[in-house]
């Protein structure tokens, strides 16, 4: 992160973080293995966010950015906040019907 540059803390709206949880959770009861993994990637994906708050594209909904999650076939759209990173939508890709 550059010097100067803001430090955003992530948030989660409350109906993101149960579909992200429902999604480990049921990962985790076919195969805790690449459950672990797949929390991995989201964390990296996550992180890549907060440190290049840009990085993804717009989405749908003014003011949200999309970024699909690489390898998990799921996308988080978020909004970026002066202070922090707001997840606001977790989704399967396939599932997803704008």
């Amino acid at each position: 992160m550059a010097a100067g540059a803001l430090a955003r803390r992530l948030e989660w709206s409350p109906g993101a973080l149960d579909a992200y949880l429902g999604t480990v959770a049921l990962i985790a009861a076919e195969d805790p293995v690449t459950a672990r993994q797949f929390v991995e990637r989201v964390q990296q994906s996550l992180s890549a966010i907060l440190a290049h708050p840009f990085i993804g594209t717009p989405a749908t909904r003014r003011g949200e950015r999309r970024h699909p999650v690489p390898g998990t076939g799921h996308v988080i759209n978020y909004r970026v906040k002066r202070s922090s990173v707001r997840i606001q939508l977790w989704y399967r890709a396939r599932q997803h019907i704008s």
